[in-house]
């Protein structure tokens, strides 16, 4: 092989990656879109204004974005792939030391998009049941923080997933 045929070669190759990079980036770009247009209202996450961070099943996930509080009665994160924690009973006035049992009156949603979580016929598997705690930790003019954990589990499968080290801060 000469040299121009293999420089032609490479040319063809690196054209053919890049334009695989540019394809990937464009599906990232349209699933973010998607995700926005889906949570309409959002706010994105900081280290100094809204945020919420776990261990699920002792990985770390953290919301990209948040739901403010007013009206809804819940602390709402989500991650850039569509997964959410919604958290129950934090509408303000609550104040600091406030706690609540998760369980039959307060019950966390929450949606992890894991290919485990289908069952064989395609249908996604409810984790209907919890028990944990959501903690009050602090309330700082209209900011409110506070802390988590739960084990949500499946009425109808096996399934569950545990929640540790959860913290959330939200207006």
């Amino acid at each position: 092989m000469n040299r121009f045929s293999l420089l032609l070669a490479l040319t063809c190759a690196l054209s053919a990656c890049n334009g695989q990079q540019n394809d990937a980036k464009k599906v990232k770009k349209d699933i973010e879109t998607t995700l926005k247009e889906h949570t309409p209202g959002t706010i994105a996450t900081s280290a100094a204004g809204y945020y919420m961070k776990a261990k699920i099943d002792g990985k770390d996930w953290e919301a990209t974005s948040m739901m403010p509080i007013k009206g809804i009665d819940r602390a709402i994160g989500y991650s850039d792939n569509g997964d959410y924690i919604s958290i129950p009973g934090i509408v303000m006035p609550r104040q600091e030391g406030y706690k609540i049992t998760l369980g039959e009156s307060y019950g966390v949603d929450i949606n992890m998009k894991d290919k485990s979580f289908v069952d064989k016929d395609g249908n996604v598997i409810l984790l209907d049941k919890q028990v944990g705690k959501v903690e009050v930790t602090k309330r700082d003019g209209d900011w409110l923080e506070g802390k988590f954990y739960f084990t949500a589990y499946s009425s109808k499968s096996d399934k569950k997933i545990q929640v540790t080290e959860g913290s959330f801060r939200t207006k």
